[in-house]
């Protein structure tokens, strides 16, 4: 196996749609393991001091750790997450050890040997929506992600949508099971080190196998990869091992090269050694007819699109959707535009709400207004969608773009708060590159790349959905939206909403 022919074509395809492999890896990371994880600040419940408050870790927990030992202040209160909130333990035990079967022990624990019978349910129930989730979802959208990364070494016009390849086909069902039982083979294998890291490598083709053919059954799928892997599996741990210089790289760069190149470039790589030992073994596999996707296969020249029609599975195909190229000319009635405000904010707010309930296991309403939104992302969405629209020919320079917007509505928002309203709704200290705890480089980052999915991703697939809406019924709930938060406005610029884990005293 020649790695440098396999990374000089990895990082070929990366050039040649490079934008796009980055949304995806965002994209991917939220849903998958939460790798862009971001909010404003929690604060506790305890005190109003703006130096002891508990922040959700992200992307930069290696930086803030170690901006956190030079500033020598202490900003994340162990004890207070493991105490505060029915949630509490379950999420510890949980998303630390990233074990449902601890989360399964705790809450008998809880509710056999302390008697917190409540906080057992919940616990329960918590460990049972993380188990769902997990299994429909994160394991399904790995599959997408790699049949991504799959058709987009030969079709250069690949899109996002990709992600969802297991659901359009219908057989996420299918690939939910065959990834469950590698991850239980896996968790068992793990009593016997050895043992471990050679089926780690025997199972790597599975979920590769599951992007080209996802009606493939299990036994199937993991002979395949185990006959794929013989003669391979040290190859490919010895070319695991060849990005630890990217990874150095990556701490040096404060976890930007990870964003911006590393996880895009990596996934291009494992693309292509799957398709090389593919190619390679097809004919020698003992169900190799299965790996019959050969429209996967680059014989000639680099074509725009993967014909759909042509796939191996039958997938229903809508002749009326336009081409994701006409996003650039897309143009929103006045209707949308406002649904689109209320969808943004409602999912700011979702968003914020939901992390403050998991982290201390109290609902609390987010923001300076009383109903379901926060203003600041619909308005951030509305005017990265009307004010870039010439840059968007240009995706580095509209991500720059939406990163400078997003940053001039932040902390004009924050300033005019804390200057007239004498609060703080979110604080940025000590997070790394903050300006005034305003804005800080990490959230830029995230809401550049978050206007870039609205604006090529998610605005022309929700103006698909709006459409399908009968224009007076439109009508009718743009009004209504508007008039609610017209009232809420008003109300809240007198008495705005306040309290714990909402604002905190702003210190001007």
């Amino acid at each position: 196996m020649n790695r440098k022919d396999l990374k000089q074509k990895a990082k070929l395809t990366l050039k040649n749609n490079y934008f796009k492999s980055i949304l995806v890896i965002f994209i991917a990371g939220l849903i998958i393991n939460g790798g862009y994880n971001y909010t404003t600040n929690i604060y506790s419940s305890e005190t109003n001091n703006s130096s002891n408050y508990i922040t959700q870790k992200s992307n930069f927990d290696l930086i803030n750790e170690i901006y956190k030992n030079i500033s020598k202040k202490s900003i994340n209160k162990e004890k207070e997450k493991r105490v505060n909130g029915v949630l509490a333990p379950i999420v510890n035990s949980v998303t630390e050890s990233k074990s449902f079967a601890l989360g399964i022990l705790n809450s008998f624990n809880l509710l056999v040997f302390k008697k917190k019978i409540n906080s057992a349910i919940i616990s329960f129930i918590a460990v049972l929506v993380f188990l769902i989730y997990h299994i429909f979802v994160q394991n399904v959208i790995i599959i997408g992600n790699n049949r991504f990364f799959l058709e987009n070494r030969k079709y250069k016009n690949t899109n996002l949508d990709k992600l969802l390849f297991p659901y359009k086909v219908k057989k996420y069902k299918n690939i939910a099971y065959i990834m469950l039982m590698m991850g239980i083979y896996l968790v068992l294998w793990s009593f016997t080190i050895v043992g471990f890291f050679i089926k780690y490598y025997s199972y790597h083709m599975v979920p590769y196998i599951l992007a080209e053919n996802p009606s493939i059954k299990r036994k199937e799928a993991f002979r395949l990869s185990k006959e794929m892997m013989k003669g391979y599996k040290w190859k490919t741990f010895v070319l695991d091992l060849s990005f630890i210089g990217w990874h150095i790289l990556s701490i040096l760069t404060f976890g930007l090269i990870n964003i911006f190149y590393l996880d895009a470039y990596k996934e291009n790589v494992y693309a292509e050694l799957y398709m090389k030992i593919r190619n390679e073994k097809k004919k020698d596999l003992t169900d190799g007819d299965l790996l019959s996707d050969d429209l996967l296969d680059i014989k000639d020249e680099v074509d725009d699109e993967y014909p759909m029609e042509k796939y191996i599975l039958p997938v229903k195909i809508n002749k009326n959707k336009k081409k994701r190229g006409k996003y650039l000319d897309t143009k929103y009635s006045i209707t949308t535009y406002i649904m689109f405000f209320f969808t943004f904010a409602f999912i700011g707010w979702s968003w914020e709400v939901m992390l403050h309930l998991i982290t201390d296991g109290t609902f609390v309403n987010r923001g300076t207004m009383f109903g379901p939104w926060l203003p600041i992302y619909g308005f951030g969405g509305i005017l990265i969608l009307l004010l870039l629209k010439p840059f968007r020919e240009k995706p580095a320079l509209f991500f720059i773009s939406a990163m400078v917007l997003a940053g001039i509505v932040e902390y004009s928002t924050a300033w005019y708060l804390e200057t007239f309203k004498g609060m703080k709704w979110w604080d940025y200290t000590g997070y790394f590159l903050n300006l005034h705890g305003r804005i800080c480089l990490e959230g830029l980052l995230v809401f550049g790349l978050g206007g870039a999915v609205v604006t090529y991703f998610v605005g022309p697939m929700l103006n698909d959905l709006y459409l399908k809406i009968a224009p007076k019924v439109r009508i009718v709930i743009c009004s209504v939206l508007v008039l609610l938060f017209g009232a809420d406005a008003v109300y809240s610029s007198i008495h705005p909403n306040t309290g714990d884990g909402v604002t905190n005293s702003a210190d001007i």
